[in-house]
């Protein structure tokens, strides 16, 4: 990432904060960037501070501070409560960062590898949306650095009682370059949505308005068709399309919407 995308020195706050016990200044540094309240946080600076985590604990061993105190700097900040961290406000940057941290940790470091997957596990069930949606782009990083490990786990994912849980896998592997590489992944991709699918239709009628499992409905919505363009296989699309769920049907309807899904369509007429 440029540096001049970025006007703070956040290596040098970070190890400042490692050393001294204090990530008061960082913290703000973090918070007075995040873009928020506004329309859009700045995720430049979430993944900006990613990165020098990732160089910082990829470096050689002599070259690497105190681990602990890393890991409990990034985990504190991950637990954040809502009513310190408000899902619109500019502290919520503080999760969003260690969640981007953890995937970029576990790519740097493939031994921590399980302690980061658990951890993104725990924050893919956060009610605010921007973390969540920096658990799907932490859960790409690792894809892309061990997609076989990686969506293997969001396969179980996929058969979480959680939707939140849920949806973190369907949306993680939607993602169209991660898939272009090779049949095998939009296969496997598929597969976390076929039983991301399942697992909306095994929720009872009476708890559908739940808002976790309207997040759910409306990731299935777009994440459907990805992997189907991908594959070129429309089964799980037509299967949800002429299913009694009125749910399914209306995330194929969504799908069908989809610029990326109309050659497959006309192509069948």
């Amino acid at each position: 990432m440029p540096s001049a995308e970025i006007d703070v020195d956040l290596h040098e706050l970070l190890l400042t904060a490692l050393a001294s016990g204090d990530d008061g200044p960082l913290r703000t540094a973090l918070t007075e960037r995040s873009g928020l309240p506004g329309a859009r946080m700045d995720l430049r600076l979430v993944a900006g501070f990613a990165g020098v985590v990732g160089r910082i604990v990829g470096g050689p061993g002599d070259a690497v501070p105190d681990i602990d105190r890393l890991a409990g700097l990034l985990d504190g900040w991950a637990a954040l409560p809502p009513d310190e961290a408000p899902g619109d406000q500019p502290a919520v940057i503080l999760p969003a960062a260690a969640v981007a941290s953890y995937g970029v940790v576990g790519a740097a470091r493939p031994d921590w590898w399980d302690d980061e997957i658990a951890k993104l596990r725990r924050a893919a069930a956060d009610g605010r949306w921007r973390v969540r949606e920096v658990v799907a782009q932490a859960l790409q990083t690792l894809l892309a650095a061990d997609w076989d490990r990686t969506v293997g786990e969001l396969q179980a994912w996929a058969d979480d009682v959680d939707p939140l849980v849920v949806r973190a896998a369907a949306a993680g592997v939607a993602e169209p370059p991660l898939l272009r590489s090779a049949a095998d992944r939009a296969a496997g991709a598929a597969e976390v949505q076929r039983r991301a699918v399942a697992a909306l239709r095994r929720i009872p009628t009476d708890q559908r308005r739940a808002e976790p499992v309207r997040v759910l409905r409306t990731a299935l919505g777009f994440t459907v068709s990805v992997t189907a363009a991908a594959t070129g296989d429309l089964a799980l699309f037509d299967e949800m399309a002429a299913s009694d769920d009125p749910d399914l049907r209306w995330a194929a309807a969504q799908n069908a919407k989809k610029a990326r899904l109309r050659p497959l369509l006309e192509a069948r007429g």
